[in-house]
């Protein structure tokens, strides 16, 4: 079964969204470790959110979410990649 996939954006959004997608997974994911280990920079002050589990549960959702729009951006690409330049889709 051949799926006919088209290019939904262009291919230096797509490069752009899988770029900055992937330093968001890196990121989040690096703060939600610190949440969870409540790290003192992030949790000490009175200032600072009051369950740093909840906050790390947060980072680690929106890093699954960047992480899902990285593969879909990266599957753009490719799908660029496929189509020969200057044909129109």
């Amino acid at each position: 079964m051949v799926l006919n996939i088209r290019p939904v954006v262009s291919p230096g959004m797509a490069g752009c969204c899988t770029v900055l997608s992937f330093f968001g997974v890196i990121i989040l994911s690096v703060f939600g470790y610190f949440f969870s280990h409540r790290a003192y920079g992030l949790t000490s002050s009175h200032e600072d959110p009051e369950d740093p589990d909840f906050v790390a549960k947060l980072c680690y959702t929106s890093a699954i979410v960047y992480a899902v729009f990285m593969v879909f951006c990266g599957l753009q690409l490719g799908v660029h990649a496929r189509y020969p330049r200057g044909v129109q889709l």
